[in-house]
């Protein structure tokens, strides 16, 4: 079904557009700002915006418009598909309605805005602006992190990129950890000029990592569900790329390779996250929507393919 839909433009347009206006329809009618169970930083001066209904809806539209957008042009950039279709806008908004992740507000959304941002700066590891892009990256890391702790797991994906696809990376990397301390380094001044070092101290105190899978005792057989239908899709993603790619490029090899270090960044976000475990699994949206996309347009297996990434879209709408 997915390969036939990839292989028409007009039937992926009519997909979309039927997307879009399911989504605004939630985005409209059922928009809510998540509220954090434990201490979040300086999420807290993100709070009064749900008292600004409009507002709200109007920055989640535009913030999930760039996270489509950019992770759209990551993929095409990275030569993972020969002719451009809109099987990546597909398959991310599909995920996001299933989920409900649409209309909420919350850390989450962030997260994959500033994920879409940094994996589009961190595509292209041959030109020469190289180490600005390193330092912007690490900037947006430092001032996510201070809104939502665990976005320090995305440097674990910067660096480990850098170290795959660059000979001199040392310098690169140093560059990087160098924009996320320039954010810290700028807090602390700012506090400390205006004499409220004891007001940082106890906002960075209250910042600390938690474990999603102990936000409950019992899982409920939904969670159960969610869970290993996760599980089981990302394993034959993994099993069924390696097999497709082994005799490509090298070129294409690192960047699916890439897509493996943001799944682990993101896994790592979603166990150390304070959500529950359907909350979490809005951490993996952009990757699965990458590997989906890659599954969508291969001619071996198309009806396993198909049950494979059903039974994750289907797990999300329980």
């Amino acid at each position: 079904m997915f390969r036939f839909i990839q292989s028409k433009l007009i039937v992926q347009a009519m997909v979309v557009l039927t997307l879009v206006v399911w989504a605004a329809v939630m985005l409209i009618t059922s928009t809510s700002m998540l509220q954090p169970p434990f201490h979040l930083g300086y999420w807290q001066f993100i709070m009064p915006l749900q008292h600004h209904y409009v507002a709200m809806c109007l920055i989640l539209a535009v913030g999930i418009l760039m996270q489509v957008t950019l992770t759209d042009v990551y993929y095409f950039r990275c030569g993972f598909g020969d002719s451009h279709h809109l099987m990546v806008v597909l398959w991310y908004l599909l995920l996001l309605c299933c989920g409900g992740y649409i209309s909420e507000f919350s850390p989450v959304c962030m997260s994959n805005l500033i994920l879409a941002i940094i994996i589009s700066l961190n595509f292209d590891y041959d030109s020469g602006n190289l180490k600005s892009k390193d330092l912007l990256s690490g900037l947006l890391t430092g001032v996510a992190s201070l809104f939502y702790l665990p976005m320090l797991f995305v440097s674990f994906f910067v660096i480990s990129s850098l170290i795959i696809n660059r000979f001199s990376k040392y310098k690169d990397i140093v560059v990087y950890l160098l924009g996320i301390l320039t954010v810290y380094l700028y807090i602390f001044c700012y506090y400390f000029f205006c004499d409220s070092l004891p007001v940082l101290y106890k906002m960075l105190s209250e910042l600390q990592f938690h474990n999603t899978f102990a936000v409950t005792t019992v899982y409920s057989w939904r969670e159960i569900v969610l869970m290993s239908a996760a599980g089981v899709s990302l394993l034959y993603v993994f099993f069924i790329l390696k097999l497709q790619y082994d005799n490509k490029q090298v070129l294409l090899r690192k960047r699916l390779m890439t897509i493996h270090l943001i799944t682990i960044s993101m896994i790592l976000m979603m166990v150390f996250s304070p959500f529950d475990i359907h909350q979490a699994m809005g951490f993996m949206l952009i990757p699965f929507t990458l590997y989906y996309a890659l599954l969508s347009q291969m001619k071996e297996h198309p009806v396993v393919n198909d049950v494979m990434m059903l039974i994750f879209a289907l797990a999300l709408c329980l």
